[in-house]
C-alpha cells in the first residue's frame, strides 16, 4: 500500500482513492495546506497509481517499472515543475513563463510510455503573473490523457480563475505521533542519534 507512505491525511487519501476506483480523476487537482505535510508525496503516489502496471484496488504497486521510474523522476510521462532562482543572488525562486511554455509543449504530446501524463506543479503560487496567465490557457483546454496537480501552501496567492478550475483537496497538519514516526524514520536512515527525551519536544515544536 504505497499510499500508506503518506502519513495521516485520511480524508485526502479517501478522495483520491475514490476517484481512482470510479475512474473519475479530474483533469486538475489543487493540493493545499501547510508546508511539509505530505502534499507532494501524495501527488507522486497519485502519478504512480495513474500509470501503474499492476494497479491494486485504487493504489499503486510501488515496484513495477512505471512506479520505479516515477519515484526516480525518470518516467517520460511524469513532469515535476517547481520554482527556481534566476541567479544565485535572487531573493525569491519563481516559476517563469518559459518553464510553463516548456511544460505546455511536453503536455501537447500523447503519453509516450504510460497511460496518463501527470504534471506536478510544486509551489504553484510562485508562478509569475505571465506564467500564471499562460498556464490558465492549459486549464481552460486541458490536453487529453493528462492530469495536472498543483501544490500550494497558500491558495489565496493563486489567480481565482486558476483555483476555480481545480478540484481542491485540503491537507491538514500532522499529529504529534505522526511527526514522531517521521522523525524516527529519518533517524534510522541518516544514523542520527537522538534520545527519547528529545523526540517528544521536537515533534511538538514542528506544529504538525
Amino acid at each position: 500500500m504505497p499510499f500508506a507512505r503518506v502519513l495521516g491525511q485520511d480524508k485526502p487519501k479517501q478522495i483520491i482513492a475514490k476517484a481512482l476506483k470510479h475512474n473519475s480523476v479530474p483533469h486538475t487537482y489543487l493540493f493545499f495546506g501547510p508546508e511539509s505535510i505530505g502534499k507532494k508525496l501524495a501527488a507522486i503516489e497519485l502519478a504512480k497509481a495513474l500509470n501503474c502496471r499492476e494497479l491494486e484496488s485504487g493504489d499503486n504497486c510501488g515496484h513495477c517499472a512505471s512506479c520505479r521510474k516515477i519515484e526516480q523522476r525518470t518516467h517520460p510521462d511524469f513532469i515535476l515543475l517547481g520554482p527556481q532562482k534566476s541567479t544565485p543572488l535572487a531573493r525569491q525562486a519563481v516559476i517563469k513563463i518559459e518553464a510553463v511554455r516548456n511544460l505546455q509543449k511536453k503536455l501537447s504530446f500523447l503519453p509516450y510510455e504510460g497511460k496518463t501524463k501527470v504534471a506536478v506543479i510544486d509551489g504553484a503560487e510562485s508562478m509569475t503573473p505571465e506564467a500564471a496567465s499562460s498556464f490558465l490557457k492549459t486549464l481552460e483546454e486541458p490536453p487529453s490523457s493528462t492530469v495536472l496537480i498543483l501544490i500550494t501552501s497558500n491558495p489565496f496567492l493563486l489567480l481565482p480563475t486558476i483555483v476555480s478550475r481545480c478540484q481542491g483537496v485540503k491537507f491538514h497538519p500532522l499529529s504529534t505521533g505522526q511527526v514522531k514516526e517521521i522523525i524516527c524514520g529519518i533517524i534510522e536512515i541518516e544514523g542520527i542519534e537522538i534520545t527519547p527525551e528529545e523526540l517528544e519536544p521536537r515533534a511538538v515544536r514542528s506544529m504538525g
